[in-house]
């Protein structure tokens, strides 16, 4: 490992030379790259975001009890406790039929006069069931409404679990189209970064031969030109985290401010984004050039 570290200088001066030596190139595969991850990037933003927002609506998630006028309050409290049993479930929120009605009202709002003369009793008692953050699933719901519905004394639930299933079922297609895009991007940076390894090993197949010859270690030959690969990922990486975190202080968050009251928000765009982006290129960089040097080593031995 020292001896490593003392010879790294030299190998980060030679990679620094072969892509000086081959500056065209290395800025074209350095481009291709930053647009790769730049595509990387906005789909692991698009994900993120989707995926908050869609949380946040699942926070909003509750279970409506509805109990029938003639339940008892023995049946109630039966009910109260199945439910608070279910590790799924925070508290419980009691509205009575006046309580039902004043909110129905405040709903109506100019409409409200509709109500006048119906009763104070037009709506059932209800429990409001909160669950807990993290337990919001359609297997804990189901669990949960099974329980209750055969109950004594209830009249109905109300849970949008079909609203529910059809949100999961969104965001299941959603990370697999994330995955498989960023997958294959993964895969054309990975082809970009090797394919101009490979024109640099042919390039210098010369010194690489007279190397051998002196009693140069694959090891010693294969650092510079892996170097040079992690160098090109990471030069991508960070241009293409510049060019996102570019557009979203130039377009998005002025567009924002503009259509939106604030409450939207494009996020995240800082160090999480960051590191995604320069480790996965130079992880990338590191591969591709790590298996081109191996390939073209191995078949000089043949």
């Amino acid at each position: 490992m020292r001896r490593w570290s003392q010879s790294f200088p030299y190998f980060f001066k030679e990679a620094l030379l072969h892509m000086r030596e081959s500056r065209a190139v290395a800025a074209l595969t350095v481009l291709t790259t930053t647009i790769g991850l730049i595509f990387l990037g906005a789909l692991w933003i698009v994900h993120v975001n989707v995926a908050h927002l869609t949380e946040n609506w699942r926070e909003r998630f509750q279970i409506e009890v509805y109990f029938k006028d003639s339940a008892t309050s023995a049946q109630k409290e039966a009910v109260r406790k199945v439910i608070l049993r279910s590790k799924a479930v925070e508290r419980i929120a009691e509205r009575s039929a006046v309580q039902a009605l004043e909110s129905f009202r405040n709903q109506l709002r100019p409409d409200a006069d509709v109500l006048n003369g119906l009763g104070l009793s037009i709506l059932p008692f209800s429990y409001r069931v909160i669950l807990r953050s993290g337990w919001r699933t359609v297997a804990n719901i189901e669990s949960l409404t099974a329980q209750v519905r055969v109950m004594a004394g209830v009249e109905r639930l109300r849970n949008d679990l079909v609203w529910l299933r059809r949100l999961d079922g969104v965001i299941h297609l959603l990370r697999l189209a994330v995955w498989t895009v960023s997958v294959l991007l993964g895969l054309g940076v990975l082809f970009i970064i090797a394919n101009t390894i490979r024109m640099t090993l042919y390039a210098r197949r010369d010194d690489i031969a007279v190397m051998h010859i002196v009693g140069a270690t694959d090891g010693f030959i294969r650092t510079p030109f892996m170097t040079e690969g992690v160098l090109c990922g990471l030069f991508g990486g960070v241009f293409a985290y510049l060019a996102l975190l570019l557009v979203y202080h130039a377009f998005f968050l002025p567009m924002l401010s503009t259509y939106t009251d604030g409450s939207l928000l494009i996020q995240p765009v800082g160090w999480p984004l960051s590191l995604l982006l320069v480790g996965t290129g130079a992880g990338l960089g590191l591969a591709g050039s790590a298996i081109t040097v191996s390939h073209y080593l191995r078949r000089q031995r043949e």
